[in-house]
């Protein structure tokens, strides 16, 4: 009869828990890093689209192109490459839900630094043109699909907050650009042709940066729904995702453009715009066309040894 009862089995040995602790750790080392590469990737799209900002002062110096790129032609070109850069807003939101920021942000940069090395080998005024057009397509790659790469990190009640922080890149990238890039082409090199090659050189190595060390999507536990901390020492299971429903192509447009807050905000900021690329795009001329006025009325003391103006190199 003892060999009827039932035998014990032997049991398998307990898989250890994922501590709440440690799924947090690994969570906050991967925004930390996401947030570090993406910031400074779109801060280093600035160094090249600084780059005809500052040449324009070389430009309109230089008696070779003075005739074919005047002031009136490189405005055209500028709103070519802002033409180009809204209707690339459109295309790259839905291509990065597609492929992946990691793939249209690496286009975006390729075709930047590829820009912006033709127009630092030419002065044809149809080669500027292409090029730029090219330009404000590469450049549209970064802003969306970069804010969707962070929004794969990082949970949606503290975005606000960290999306205010991660914005400060294009205030650095604006603010660092120009002198970085002047003091190639001005003081380095005495060609305005040199702050393209240099804004170029500048967002190749924060593209290989890019490529080692950002991903699109955080390995398990470190999403956006990473468990916070908690009494217990064990994390609960999380719920099984939820398939989204399948949408029509241009529903969320629609969508959006209903929403009355969207609509303000939009308007609000279009109107910002101008004011902003009027500053990114001519200061610099601007303030360089008043050096040369004031130099005109200045008396001959106030001048350098070479009969510029102490004020501005180039005026």
């Amino acid at each position: 009869m003892a060999d009827l009862a039932p035998q014990s089995v032997p049991s398998e040995p307990p898989v250890p828990p994922v501590t709440t602790r440690a799924a947090l750790r690994t969570a906050v080392r991967w925004r930390r890093q996401i947030f570090a590469v993406t910031w400074l990737a779109y801060a280093g799209f600035y160094f090249v689209r600084q780059a005809f900002a500052v040449a324009k002062l070389g430009i309109l110096d230089d008696p070779a192109v003075h005739g074919v790129l005047t002031e009136q032609a490189l405005g055209v070109i500028d709103a070519v490459y802002l033409a180009a850069y809204a209707v690339g807003q459109f295309l790259w939101g839905m291509w990065a839900d597609r492929f992946g920021p990691r793939v249209v942000v690496t286009v975006g940069m390729l075709g930047a630094v590829a820009a912006s090395c033709t127009m630092g080998m030419s002065s044809a005024l149809l080669v500027f043109g292409g090029a730029m057009a090219v330009q404000g397509l590469a450049q549209s790659a970064g802003w969306a699909p970069l804010c969707k790469n962070m929004g794969n990190f990082f949970p949606v009640r503290t975005r606000g907050r960290v999306l205010g922080l991660w914005s400060t890149n294009y205030a650095f990238g604006g603010l660092a650009a120009p002198p970085f890039l002047g003091w190639w082409a001005y003081q380095v090199f005495d060609d305005w042709h040199a702050a393209f090659v240099a804004g170029a050189a500048t967002l190749a190595v924060v593209l290989v940066v890019f490529l080692v060390f950002q991903r699109d999507t955080p390995p398990d536990g470190a999403g956006p729904d990473a468990p916070e901390p908690a009494p217990g020492p064990v994390a609960q299971a999380a719920a099984p995702p939820v398939a989204a429903p399948r949408r029509a192509p241009f529903a969320l447009y629609r969508a959006a453009l209903k929403d009355r807050m969207v609509l303000t905000l939009g308007a609000a900021y279009f109107l910002l715009k101008p004011a902003r690329y009027a500053i990114l795009l001519w200061a610099r001329c601007s303030s360089a066309s008043g050096c040369r006025r004031s130099a005109r009325s200045a008396p001959p003391s106030s001048r350098s040894p070479s009969g510029r103006p102490g004020c501005w190199r180039r005026c």
